[in-house]
């Protein structure tokens, strides 16, 4: 089932749009995943912020603040930066945001990317708020993604992640859910104001 934009901008997540629409995707253990709404991205942006807030200082470790800064910075906060990611998915493909709630609170959400003329499907940014973690429920919501991109005739899945300690749960439930084929890199980076020594010509 496809929904597109039209249809968010025209209608919000009252008991009205429920009927109109088919939101629901699956359940599990009171837990509903379904098609994410633009009422939705409060939680959404929130749950953004919280579970990529590790991951972000990670990075910022890794890189050192100049390098990450000079790099990666941008005239925004990095928070603005990556909640707007979900939301110009959304402005372009809102289908592919689904969202995760209880007791009709969102928990998390998991967002994808289909790629037709390469076969291939793509996870982005998910996440799921720290009190829910351990139940499963990222894995359950890649099931259902991993079954989307088939129905949709794709025969590739992709996901990108860190290798990094914040990384190591996303890791877990990706393995789990049957990601059995790594190409592990290394980025390597220099401060060449440092003036590291190993860095210059010898010197005959």
């Amino acid at each position: 089932m496809h929904i597109h934009l039209d249809d968010y901008l025209n209608i919000n997540t009252s008991q009205a749009f429920c009927e109109e629409i088919t939101l629901k995707l699956a359940e599990h253990e009171g837990f509903l995943l379904r098609y994410a709404a633009l009422d939705d991205f409060d939680s959404i942006d929130r749950i953004t912020i919280i579970c990529y807030t590790p991951i972000h200082d990670s990075w910022v470790s890794m890189h050192g603040e100049r390098i990450y800064n000079q790099i990666y910075g941008t005239s925004r906060p990095w928070e603005e930066s990556k909640t707007q990611q979900n939301h110009a998915l959304f402005a372009k493909n809102p289908e592919w945001i689904w969202v995760l709630e209880k007791a009709a609170k969102v928990v998390g959400y998991v967002s994808f990317e289909l790629n037709f003329p390469k076969s291939l499907g793509t996870i982005l940014n998910n996440g799921i708020l720290p009190e829910y973690a351990g139940k499963g429920l990222g894995k359950f919501m890649y099931r259902h993604v991993l079954d989307y991109f088939r129905k949709q005739g794709l025969t590739i899945a992709f996901v990108e992640t860190g290798l990094d300690d914040p990384h190591i749960p996303a890791r877990a439930a990706y393995e789990a859910v049957g990601f059995d084929r790594m190409a592990p890199i290394v980025l390597y980076w220099q401060d060449l104001n440092d003036n590291n020594p190993e860095s210059f010509p010898e010197k005959h």
